[in-house]
């Protein structure tokens, strides 16, 4: 805006009233690092939910994608060592390579991707497997708790975001996959590539 008012081009000059300011989010969301990323990897679990959430959840770690498009990645995405989906939000086509890890997780399951599994439940799991690996320190993050308050005399239940210190294992959702891809990868590959993929 500044530099078409000063090429004299007619437009609101709003722009330099005090109210109109560019808001700052400091964002309290976490991220795995890579060596954490492999504690998950090389963990075992006797019960087959669970090893089966590692899996889709190395997956997510290992492309970048939304639970919406990892999830439902199948055979037919696999071509000559790349992994290619059209993402549902975006309709975006993404081709990615075959990150080793998922590579063996292929191999352990004969080729196929893990057993299908709903966001929810893979939400839940993802939690009861990081806890279990022993991601407890606290760290300060926002999720999502339920909060009483008397309305009409009675007692009613509300979900409000909670900024405070948890178990890192307690802020573990979906998008920490997406997250710890792109922070994983920047600075190691060019900031265009994890925009392109992400």
């Amino acid at each position: 805006c500044n530099n078409a008012d000063k090429k004299g081009l007619v437009i609101c000059k709003e722009f330099k009233l005090s109210e109109f300011y560019t808001p700052t989010n400091k964002t309290k969301d976490i991220y795995l690092k890579e060596e954490e990323i492999n504690q998950i990897f090389n963990a075992t679990f006797s019960q087959d939910y669970l090893d089966n959430a590692k899996d889709w959840f190395i997956i997510g770690l290992r492309t970048g994608f939304r639970i919406s498009d990892f999830l439902k990645l199948s055979k037919k995405n696999l071509v000559d060592g790349f992994i290619e989906k059209q993402t549902v939000k975006t309709d975006f086509p993404v081709i990615i390579p075959i990150h080793d890890q998922v590579l063996s997780i292929l191999e352990k399951r004969n080729g196929n991707f893990p057993r299908n599994i709903s966001d929810q439940k893979f939400n839940d799991y993802i939690k009861i497997i990081c806890r279990e690996i022993g991601f407890d320190e606290l760290v300060e993050g926002a999720k999502i708790s339920p909060i009483k308050l008397k309305e009409n005399g009675k007692t009613v239940t509300i979900h409000r975001k909670k900024i405070s210190k948890f178990p890192k294992h307690e802020l573990v959702t979906s998008h920490i996959c997406r997250r710890s891809f792109a922070t994983n990868l920047y600075g190691k590959i060019d900031t265009l590539t994890i925009m392109k993929i992400t």
